[in-house]
C-alpha cells in the first residue's frame, strides 16, 4: 500500500478497510481453492449471501476484537 504525505490516522484506518475489501474480493480469492475468485459475487447475485449479511458479519466481527 502506497502512503500518501500527511494522511492522519482516520484516513490511514479508511484507506485499509478499502484494501480489506480488495482482498476479501479479488486478491485473496487467486489460489483460494475453496472459495475461488468470482465466488462471492456470484454467491450474492444467485442469493445464497447478502451484501447486508456480509457488512453485519464484518461488523459484528469488528465490535467483537475492539
Amino acid at each position: 500500500m502506497m502512503m500518501e504525505v500527511n494522511m492522519n490516522r482516520r484516513d490511514l484506518i479508511l484507506v485499509n478497510v478499502s484494501d480489506l475489501i480488495a482482498n476479501f474480493l479479488y486478491y485473496d480469492r487467486k489460489g483460494d481453492e475453496e472459495l475461488v475468485l468470482g465466488d462471492i459475487e456470484k454467491a450474492i447475485e444467485a442469493g445464497e449471501v447478502s451484501v447486508d449479511e456480509i457488512i453485519a458479519r464484518f461488523t459484528e466481527e469488528l465490535k467483537k476484537h475492539i
